[in-house]
């Protein structure tokens, strides 16, 4: 049962919400000795929430984790809290310290993926995937600065939605705006409404964007997309980008203006890393040079004019969400990061969710659906219409 439905049979008098955090901590207290997704619970904390929340509230009693590195204030954790959502307890992120993002650690273990008990479920945000994936929980909070909601939603064969910079408010006002706040979710649908409710201004974020209301599910037109596997820089594997286009071709052979036409395109885009580190140095507010600033602003520019000139061209770019399936949970064992096709799109703030598209080797993957700058509508169309629905993970609740 989705978060929605769930609150549904919350108002409805059919649950309660002490009901849906129950089942959720017990979910969690089978499956965290095996998937090492929670940095930690809280059970007592939960179950007072869940005694105390209204029941008419749309989230009532849905249970979610908050991500590890989150603060509690943070608008993604206290509007969801607002809403009626119970936080159960902290997700996993990468190690300190560590190269790769795309793994989880609890402190004294790796973050499984339950696909594959030998992988990982992505990162930054991987005790969320993980979770949300084995059922434990329909909805996490995640950070995405270079593809931390993408990655593991793409690994663990659910949602996770980047909007566009300020579609979620964050504490404070952002210096550069790299990372966002956003969702990880079972469903599309329960992300959007999430994400919905979770939007607006912010008093402390002034980059915060207005209201964001769910959009229609009914374009009204074909939409054109175009289908890229590289920005001229590392590729996704055959098998991957077969199942990607596959779901094209079902999009495409859709009648009327419910179905999507292929556009072909070009675009290639310089390497992200030195953009990336500058900006994401002077979000940290760590020292950079003015060399670097002008070298970084530089990269975002001729990104920003590529990328318009495409989006001249067709709705959306659809993408394998990432280069391969998931790799072995103690690192990447590919030499291009596997998260190459995500995080140009953080540099200059445009929408990007990924959706399961089916499986290869017996793992998911995922689809990336980017949309214009404020397109959040389109990508989020784009992808309703490209989405499939896994079955259950061998590791579930």
């Amino acid at each position: 049962m989705g978060p929605l439905a769930a609150a549904a049979a919350v108002r409805a008098g059919g649950r309660t919400p002490v009901e849906l955090v129950e089942k959720a901590l017990a979910a969690a207290e089978a499956l965290d000795p095996v998937l090492h997704f929670a940095e930690s619970l809280d059970p007592a904390g939960a179950l007072a929430a869940a005694r105390r929340v209204s029941p008419e509230l749309p989230l009532a009693g849905v249970p979610f984790l908050i991500k590890s590195g989150t603060a509690a204030g943070s608008p993604v954790v206290t509007r969801l809290v607002a809403a009626g959502a119970i936080p159960i307890g902290v997700s996993t992120r990468n190690r300190p310290g560590t190269d790769s993002q795309t793994h989880g650690w609890n402190g004294t273990d790796y973050t499984r993926n339950p696909w594959d008990l030998t992988r990982s479920p992505g990162g930054s945000s991987a005790g969320a995937a993980a979770a949300v994936a084995a059922g434990v929980v329909p909805l996490a909070t995640g950070g995405d600065s270079g593809g931390s909601l993408r990655i593991p939603a793409a690994f663990c064969g659910v949602t996770g939605f980047k909007g566009s910079a300020g579609r979620v408010p964050r504490p404070g006002r952002p210096l550069i705006g790299l990372a966002v706040s956003g969702l990880i979710g079972a469903d599309l649908d329960d992300v959007v409404t999430a994400t919905s409710l979770i939007s607006g201004p912010e008093r402390c974020d002034p980059s915060a964007s207005p209201f964001w209301p769910v959009p229609v599910t009914e374009p009204g037109r074909r939409l054109r997309v175009a289908f890229l596997t590289s920005f001229g820089r590392g590729t996704a594997d055959s098998a991957v980008a077969a199942v990607v286009r596959d779901r094209i071709a079902a999009g495409m052979s859709l009648e009327g203006p419910a179905g999507l036409d292929l556009v072909g395109v070009v675009l290639d885009l310089a390497a992200p890393e030195d953009a990336w580190d500058t900006l994401a140095a002077l979000d940290a507010g760590r020292g950079v040079s003015g060399d670097q600033v002008r070298h970084a602003t530089e990269l975002r520019r001729a990104a920003d004019r590529a990328l318009a000139d495409v989006f001249d061209t067709v709705d959306a770019i659809v993408t394998p969400t990432t280069l391969t399936v998931a790799h072995p949970y103690d690192g990447p064992v590919t030499s291009d990061f596997v998260g190459d096709l995500c995080w140009d799109f953080n540099i200059t703030g445009h929408p990007a969710v990924s959706v399961p598209a089916g499986l290869a080797e017996g793992l998911p993957v995922g689809l990336q659906v980017v949309a214009g700058h404020g397109r959040d509508d389109v990508a989020v169309t784009v992808a309703r219409l490209l989405r499939v629905t896994l079955p259950p993970p061998p590791v579930s609740a």
